[in-house]
């Protein structure tokens, strides 16, 4: 047995030691998205608690750290290669763990399907709007065609510097009151 291994937890150095660890146990499960420096000292931070709390009958804190880390190590491998709804009550710690680090998942897509959509009589053009005639005319819409077309009204309304009630706008009605004149 190493020497590190046996070394109690308060000399124990578990973030070098541990982050190395973990590291290499993500490595051989095939681990390949990218873990940031915060989110692997959490979950190792997270295994010393438990390793601390719960060691097993004759093991070292080294050997119960391995194991946490391991357990650890295999739910970032489910994470991030599979799409599966994780509800274990057990695995809701390391869940906030890569959601709050912004683990990467695999997801997969639906298969995809065509939807027929339906308009309904909200999107019909009025009759006064469309033009009648042959497609292949090249001949030019008549002139007074403008004047039919919805906006026309407030359109010339506008240009004549009126609102819709027919009276100068608020800021120039404003500007005549404080001068004392309406025009």
């Amino acid at each position: 047995m190493p020497l590190i291994d046996s070394l109690p937890r308060f000399l124990f150095p578990t973030r070098r030691r541990g982050v190395r660890w973990f590291r290499e146990q993500l490595r051989e499960l095939g681990v390949t998205a990218p873990l940031s420096p915060g989110c692997l000292e959490e979950f190792v931070l997270n295994a010393a608690v438990v390793a601390e709390r719960a060691p097993g009958s004759g093991e070292t804190y080294a050997t119960s750290l391995r194991k946490q880390l391991l357990e650890r190590a295999r739910f970032v491998h489910h994470w991030t290669n599979s799409d599966d709804d994780i509800t274990q009550p057990e695995l809701s710690e390391f869940v906030a763990i890569a959601r709050r680090h912004l683990l990467p998942r695999s997801w997969t897509i639906a298969e995809t399907s065509v939807t027929v959509s339906h308009r309904e009589n909200s999107f019909v053009i009025p009759e006064r709007l469309v033009v009648k005639g042959s497609r292949h005319s090249n001949s030019p819409r008549p002139l007074d065609s403008a004047n039919d077309l919805p906006g026309a009204e407030i359109l010339t309304v506008t240009e004549r510097g009126e609102s819709a009630s027919g009276t100068l706008d608020a800021a120039s009605d404003a500007a005549a009151v404080s001068r004392g004149s309406r025009w």
